[in-house]
């Protein structure tokens, strides 16, 4: 089991997504923390982190394997497709 930890500011962004995309979104979250190797999970080129694929979206992620004696994934961005990759 992980912890996921998710930023206020990226909840406020999920709640003003549409049906039924959020709900997906919604649902990755929940086996991010129960299975996250059964998501589309890559690691990211040329930077740290790693992407999340959820449709038309990208959750930028941080994994933790060993913090403070418990595996963390911390949810640093959503964004679409087309604006996710960009600094």
């Amino acid at each position: 089991m992980w912890n996921v930890e998710i930023d206020k500011a990226i909840q406020n962004k999920i709640k003003k997504i549409p049906e039924p995309e959020k709900g997906r979104i919604k649902q990755a979250i929940i086996k991010l923390g129960d299975m996250p190797e059964l998501l589309d999970i890559k690691k990211l080129v040329g930077r740290s982190g790693y992407r999340l694929r959820v449709g038309k979206w990208r959750l930028i992620i941080d994994i933790y394997e060993e913090y403070e004696e418990k595996k963390l994934i911390s949810v640093r961005s959503l964004d679409s497709r087309g604006q996710a990759y960009k600094d």
